[in-house]
């Protein structure tokens, strides 16, 4: 018995020592020789990409007060946004060293709760190009503003605030030709990659839309604040979903 508990012993302590190892480099997202933009809204720190981070900055500056008013606020908050010059390093601060080996090539940027991090557009990557980048720091700064409101959202509330007050597409009909609804255990879901898996990116967002057409903007975000349905509408969450999904079916698009 004792020759068993050395070996557990060692065993346990051998993956503490890995997964300590591993989350080194989240534990401080800032860079050494960042350097800083601040604005109205946000503020952004760099590292030698200058040119795109300035052009990314004034981008989102700009277009962050219209967001942040829409959700409530009237005051700038503390949104720093961090953008790397290599995804590589972005994904490092997100997963630690284990991100190199996943093969996440798509994912260019997140949000660790008021905090952006994103790949500099200077250097996308192989699958986007230098305007996906850019444009990609307003849909996770949606996800910052949010997380003041409600630090532990739901992932379907969030991703569908985010994508219907910045990059969410035009939802048509016909997508239904060849796209499954998401089921309502889907949107459930605090798994990102059963979320991108069950359609998430092209649905949640006409979510967000139907609560705001059938019961106003005041109960999306009173929504987005408490998550619950009862008080908000009246009806359970599935009852809501119930109604999305006739709403979807009848799309004018």
């Amino acid at each position: 018995m004792k020759k068993i508990r050395k070996i557990l012993s060692v065993i346990i302590a051998f993956i503490l020592i890995t997964c300590f190892v591993n989350f080194i480099p989240t534990f401080k997202l800032k860079t050494s020789n960042m350097e800083l933009l601040k604005g109205k809204w946000i503020n952004v720190y760099y590292e030698k990409e200058k040119d795109a981070a300035i052009d990314t900055f004034n981008y989102a500056d700009e277009e962050t007060e219209a967001i942040a008013k829409k959700l409530g606020f009237t005051e700038k908050q503390n949104i720093n946004v961090y953008i790397y010059d290599f995804q590589s390093t972005m994904q490092k601060k997100k997963y630690g060293f284990i991100a190199l080996l996943l093969g996440l090539d798509w994912y260019i940027g997140d949000n660790i709760k008021t905090n952006v991090i994103l790949t500099s557009p200077a250097n996308p990557g192989a699958v986007h190009d230098y305007d996906n980048n850019k444009y990609a720091v307003l849909h996770e700064i949606v996800h910052a503003y949010i997380s003041v409101i409600n630090p532990d959202i739901h992932l379907w509330l969030t991703e569908g605030m985010a994508l219907y007050l910045s990059n969410g597409e035009d939802f048509y009909k016909e997508y239904l030709n060849y796209m499954s609804i998401p089921s309502y255990n889907d949107t459930c879901t605090r798994n990102p990659i059963k979320f991108e898996k069950s359609n998430g990116y092209t649905f949640a967002n006409i979510y967000i839309e139907y609560l705001d057409v059938t019961y106003g903007w005041d109960s999306v975000l009173k929504l987005i604040e408490t998550e619950d349905y009862e008080e908000c509408f009246g009806k359970s969450q599935k009852e809501i979903y119930k109604g999305w999904v006739i709403y979807l079916e009848n799309y004018y698009q």
